[in-house]
């Protein structure tokens, strides 16, 4: 039988499978990071695999890796809870991921231009890379105000070690503050953001949850140049497509649409949002800008006061999207492949729920598939 090792920071020793991580009844110890021993037996539930020990305890899969792969292991803060994850963690199968990737982001830069983050918050704090910025003129601090980018924060990074375990919890999160609420943006404090992001070599994605309109946009020539300027520097630059869905198709958002429409490619990759049931939000503009959906719909995330809130909007849709590009950079960082089919891994595997040839401007390809994305990245040699 296989030797087991603990991964994770603690696992509980159990009498038996459980079926809610609630259940703490048949707990008999925890055991730490390198408790190992040979699996005697598994059993499977919807929590996934349990395997027992000689002395017959059982102990969740998802803590445990094989002893011959020690030296690529990752750690996670604490025990994997699903009380902390969205359901976008389930419909994706994100522990799984984490484990055949053997990484949740770890090496990765995602510079979040946002509202600030809630720098006390239990599942954020650990995540805030050093170098993360303000660029509000009345507020030389990252602290948030408002609550959007904390709740965006939540869903790329959080730790789980309060209440919510976020899509790339070992990713360092740069929190760059480009405005101090998500209802008034200072265009200018919110092009030296992306500028400050663009010129910072280690960052690897920037996630800008913000919309734009067209009418707007046309007004302010320097954030299409600062986008233009982050691209050309290699960065990978996830946008919302927005939430004023009114017409089909809508007219464009910034800085998501500042790419080549359909049927070309590049650019920014621009997100739109799908709910628990699989289907198109109706609230997610629509039109040939539009790459892919990805969950956005009701997801657990955290909140300013070192609270959690479900959130929906195309901003946590691009915020997940973020984060899943996040993971396919740090695979590729630590087995030394290229990163740059990265985004068109997301793009290509799509899985299209429209009627139409494989893109239509509602769905653009697509629901995002990780899982394919990862396999097309494993695959690839260059």
């Amino acid at each position: 039988m296989a030797q087991l090792t603990v991964r994770v920071n603690k696992l509980n020793q159990r009498k038996g499978p459980v079926t809610n991580f609630a259940d703490k009844s048949n707990v008999v110890s925890v055991v730490n990071t390198g408790y190992t021993f040979e699996s005697q037996g598994i059993i499977k539930n919807n929590l996934g695999t349990w395997h027992s020990d000689a002395d017959g305890y059982y102990y969740w899969e998802e803590g445990l890796e094989e002893s011959d792969a020690v030296g690529n292991s990752f750690s996670l803060a604490a025990e994997l809870d699903l009380t902390k994850m969205s359901w976008a963690h389930s419909f994706y199968n994100i522990p799984s991921i984490w484990k055949d990737l053997k990484t949740a982001g770890r090496g990765v830069i995602i510079a979040l231009i946002d509202t600030g983050v809630d720098t006390e918050h239990f599942d954020l704090k650990d995540s805030i890379n050093s170098l993360s910025k303000s660029f509000v003129t009345s507020s030389n601090l990252i602290d948030d105000e408002d609550g959007h980018g904390t709740r965006m924060a939540g869903i790329i990074a959080g730790k789980g070690n309060n209440k919510v375990l976020g899509i790339a919890p070992e990713a360092s999160l740069m929190v760059i503050k480009g405005t101090v609420y998500k209802g008034g943006v200072n265009i200018n404090e919110f092009v030296d953001a992306i500028n400050y992001a663009s010129s910072i070599a280690e960052v690897d994605v920037i996630s800008i949850s913000y919309s734009f309109t067209e009418d707007n946009a046309s007004e302010y020539p320097n954030l299409k140049i600062a986008i233009e300027n982050s691209l050309k520097a290699g960065k990978v630059i996830v946008a919302a497509i927005g939430n004023a869905h009114s017409a089909s198709p809508d007219k464009p958002t910034f800085p998501a649409c500042y790419n080549k429409s359909y049927p070309e490619n590049g650019g920014i990759l621009a997100v739109g949002a799908f709910n628990s049931g699989g289907a198109w939000c109706d609230f997610s503009n629509c039109n040939d800008h539009l790459r892919c959906l990805a969950p956005g719909d009701t997801l657990l995330t955290t909140q300013i006061g070192n609270t959690s809130f479900l959130e929906t909007g195309t901003s946590i849709a691009t915020a997940f999207t973020a984060a899943c590009v996040g993971l396919l950079i740090s695979y590729c960082k630590l087995n030394d492949k290229s990163i740059k089919n990265c985004v068109s891994a997301i793009i290509n595997n799509c899985d299209y729920i429209g009627t139409g040839n494989g893109f239509d401007i509602q769905n653009g390809y697509g629901k995002i598939n990780l899982e394919k994305a990862i396999s097309q990245i494993k695959s690839d040699t260059v």
